[in-house]
């Protein structure tokens, strides 16, 4: 049996595989900005180790404010700025108003996302590093490294807002038009599966419905047959039946209620001259009236629907000197059933 064709299901199939690509492709996105943060972190590194290099160039008789100079002296914004701190205590971050408002706390003060605590925890003495952190649910990618200077230890970090990297015109251009360009294209799937999955669902309809007159036309045309098949049967003008079928046509006759009917007997004498009557009857006789052999010498013929006095008529017209009648019977209506009336007429006229 053909499983039909579901047209809902299908479409949610569909959107059920947009939604699982465009989840994909927003996962894929956050890995590039990931990655791209990355390549950017380590374009950072470098830049973190020449402002180093600068500070080295210090010599021994400078003082941290000159390290505070140095750093206070770069391009900082609020998107892009450098931090110092000494053992625990921040000595620098953004700006020389920023770092009033830190003067006494610890960098774990600043650092206080568990991503920034396990920044600063990573970095190396002399090894510039990189991480991408979160501050105040903001991302940044922030490079630091850990530098001696007088034989104590310094942290220097350079954090940059991530919006300002990947919103920059060129790239953000770039991830716009793959975003809407993904986006038409599975609106696109969506729709045109909607369209083909109707299309089917429609065509499968109208298949059904084909199939189904296609059914229904088979029986019309098996009744048809069979219809025929009994008129055929029937069809006096084409056959000589035999005696024994003889019941069964006056019960189909019986059935139908066909009326009136009229018996005639005759008999013949010779067998030749019993099967010209027959090729006679073929010539002057209908299709509304049937003939039975009842043996050797007996012909019965019934007429079916005949006025009386038309078949009587006809049945005074077909004696002659090798055919004569011996007997008739009107049946008015089927009142009696048909088979007990040719019974009774029958037995009077055999045994007379």
């Amino acid at each position: 049996m053909k499983r039909k064709f579901n047209f809902f299901i299908v479409t949610a199939l569909v959107v059920f595989f947009a939604m699982a690509a465009d989840v994909f492709i927003i996962w894929q996105l956050n890995n590039y900005e990931t990655r791209f943060l990355e390549l950017y972190g380590a374009e950072q590194d470098g830049y973190v180790k020449v402002v180093l290099g600068e500070i080295n160039r210090l010599g021994d008789d400078a003082t941290e404010k000159n390290i505070t100079d140095i750093i206070s002296s770069l391009d900082a914004t609020a998107s892009r700025y450098w931090t110092v701190s000494k053992e625990d205590s921040i000595l620098f971050v953004k700006s020389v108003t920023e770092t009033n408002r830190y003067k006494g706390f610890s960098d774990g003060t600043y650092f206080a996302s568990d991503s920034a605590a396990d920044f600063l925890n990573r970095l190396g003495v002399n090894q510039v590093g990189h991480q991408i952190i979160y501050l105040d649910e903001d991302r940044f990618i922030a490079s630091g490294m850990i530098f001696e200077w007088r034989d104590q230890q310094y942290r220097i970090c350079l954090l940059t807002y991530d919006k300002v990297i990947l919103e920059d015109n060129v790239l953000l251009e770039c991830r716009n038009s793959i975003i809407i360009i993904l986006s038409l294209v599975l609106a696109l799937l969506i729709i045109l599966s909607m369209i083909m999955s109707k299309k089917i669902s429609g065509q499968a309809a109208r298949i059904a419905r084909q199939e189904e007159h296609v059914i229904w036309q088979n029986q019309q045309l098996e009744q048809l047959d069979e219809r025929l098949k009994r008129e055929h049967a029937f069809s006096a003008s084409k056959h000589v039946f035999k005696r024994v079928v003889l019941e069964e046509f006056l019960q189909e006759l019986d059935e139908r209620g066909a009326r009136p009917l009229h018996f005639a007997l005759f008999e013949t004498e010779t067998p030749k001259a019993r099967d010209e009557f027959f090729e006679h009857m073929q010539v002057v006789l209908d299709n509304k009236v049937l003939r039975f052999s009842m043996n050797d010498s007996m012909v019965l013929l019934i007429f079916v629907r005949y006025e009386r006095t038309v078949s009587s008529r006809i049945i005074g017209s077909l004696e002659n000197w090798e055919v004569r009648g011996i007997g008739d019977l009107f049946c008015e209506d089927n009142t009696e059933s048909y088979c007990q009336q040719f019974e009774e007429f029958w037995k009077a006229v055999t045994e007379a």
